[in-house]
C-alpha cells in the first residue's frame, strides 16, 4: 500500500500536540483515532490501535524520563502485572478486527471513561488485582482514555486529594508498561506499520517531553477544565469513527 509522504508529515506533526495532551490529561487516543481514520482510511481496527500505541510508547517513554525521580518503581511494576496479562489477551482479540467497529468501542471507551472513577468509589481493597485484570484487557483491547481509569484505581493507594498529582505521574509510568506489551502483541500479529508508527511515535515523543514537564511545573488543571477537552475530544472522536461506520453500513 501507498503512503504519502505529506500524511506522515501531518501525523507527525500532530503527534506533538496530542503528546502534550496525553502527557498532561490523558485520553490521547481519543485524537489518535481518529486522526488515522481520516488520514489512512485503509488501515483495520488492529492497524489503528496497534500503530497508534507507538505514539504512547514514545510519550511514555519521554514522561517516565521527565519525572524518573517520582514514580515508584517497584510497587508500579508489581501493580502491573494483571493489567499486562489483560492486555496482551485484548489486543490479540482486536488484531484483525475491520476498522468500522472502532465506533461502538469508542462509545463503549465514552461511557467507561464518564463512570469509571464513579464506580472506583465502590472498589474495595480485595477488588483491587480483580479491577486491574479487566482494566488490562480493556488497554489492550481499545486503551481510550485508560490513563485516566489508572489513576482512579490507583486512588485505592492514594486517597487523599493532596496526593492526586502523584498518582497520576505513577498511571503514566504504568501506562507506559502496558503499552509496551501491547506494542509487542500487535508486532506479532503483523499490525504495524513502521512508517506510520515512527512518524507517530516521533512526534509523540516530543510531545510527551513537553507535556511530562509541564505535567511536574502545574501538576493538574480543574476538574471542569479536564472534562471540557475530554468531552471535544469525545466528540470529535464519535463523529469521525461514525461517518465511517455509517458508510460502511
Amino acid at each position: 500500500m501507498d503512503i504519502e509522504i505529506s500524511s506522515l508529515v501531518l501525523l507527525g506533526f500532530c503527534g506533538i500536540f496530542v503528546g502534550i495532551f496525553g502527557a498532561v490529561i490523558g485520553a490521547a487516543q481519543f485524537f489518535a483515532f481518529p486522526l488515522f481514520q481520516m488520514l489512512f482510511p485503509f488501515l483495520s481496527f488492529g492497524q489503528i490501535v496497534g500503530n497508534a500505541k507507538m505514539g504512547g510508547f514514545a510519550r511514555g517513554l519521554a514522561t517516565t524520563v521527565t519525572t524518573r525521580k517520582e514514580i515508584d518503581w517497584k510497587e508500579n511494576i508489581l501493580f502491573s502485572l494483571p493489567l499486562v496479562i489483560g492486555t496482551i489477551v485484548g489486543a490479540s482479540f482486536i488484531a484483525q478486527l475491520d476498522q468500522r467497529w472502532i465506533f461502538p468501542a469508542l462509545l463503549f471507551a465514552i461511557l467507561f471513561s464518564e463512570y469509571s472513577v464513579r464506580l472506583s468509589f465502590l472498589l474495595r481493597p480485595q477488588h483491587f488485582w480483580g479491577a486491574s485484570l479487566l482494566l488490562g484487557v480493556y488497554a489492550g483491547f481499545l486503551g481510550a482514555g485508560i490513563g485516566v481509569m489508572i489513576v482512579a484505581l490507583l486512588r485505592l493507594r492514594f486517597p487523599r486529594d493532596e496526593d492526586i498529582a502523584h498518582a497520576k505521574i505513577q498511571a503514566r509510568f504504568i501506562e507506559w508498561i502496558l503499552v509496551f506489551f501491547a506494542l509487542g502483541a500487535h508486532i506479532l500479529h503483523g499490525n504495524i506499520l513502521w512508517a506510520i508508527a515512527l512518524s507517530w511515535g516521533i512526534g509523540a515523543f516530543f510531545g510527551g517531553i513537553i507535556g511530562g514537564i509541564l505535567l511536574k511545573k502545574m501538576g493538574r488543571l480543574s476538574g471542569k477544565i479536564q472534562k471540557r477537552i475530554l468531552r471535544f475530544a469525545f466528540l470529535f472522536a464519535l463523529i469521525v469513527a461514525g461517518s465511517k461506520f455509517f458508510a460502511i453500513l
